[in-house]
């Protein structure tokens, strides 16, 4: 424990450092998204995450706030919540994971692979209009890439 001498105010070293790891992710600032793309915030040092404004394709919506978080193992984590305004729809989404210049590094590969002979596409079943689901998936990527990740986009449809 530290303390401040002029005060007497006794200080945690761990706290005193998680404010200033704090400090440096906010420094690093959020940046505002547009529709279909994103841009990294810093969320630990072991991860990105992009998050997008409210999505709309067809019949269906994406909430604001959904969001991808890549790891440097090559994993990437979804969650978002979807509607359709009508009943039997479905949210198809393809995730591309970018450089800095916006040029496609890779696709992201669904890690439950709903179909065969599109392993790059995510889908989540919108059966009942009245309803919003939560959607969560996995995805997969060559880990090689981690470094150069800078941005992200979806290619949606509905």
């Amino acid at each position: 424990m530290n303390v401040n001498w002029s005060t007497g105010e006794k200080r945690r070293p761990c706290k005193l450092v998680a404010t200033a790891v704090a400090a440096a992710a906010l420094a690093a600032g959020a940046v505002v998204p547009t529709v279909g793309t994103a841009h990294a915030t810093v969320r630990a040092a072991a991860s990105k995450t992009f998050t997008w404004n409210t999505l709309h394709k067809g019949d269906c919506t994406m909430f604001s706030g959904a969001r991808w978080t890549v790891y440097p193992n090559g994993t990437a984590y979804f969650r978002a919540t979807v509607t359709s305004s009508d009943n039997n729809d479905a949210w198809l989404m393809r995730a591309r994971l970018k450089d800095g210049n916006g040029a496609v590094l890779t696709a992201l590969r669904n890690a439950a692979i709903q179909d065969p002979a599109n392993p790059t596409k995510f889908v989540k079943n919108l059966p009942d209009h009245t309803q919003r689901y939560v959607w969560t998936a996995k995805g997969t990527f060559d880990r090689g890439w981690y470094d150069d990740i800078k941005q992200m986009s979806l290619v949606n449809s509905c």
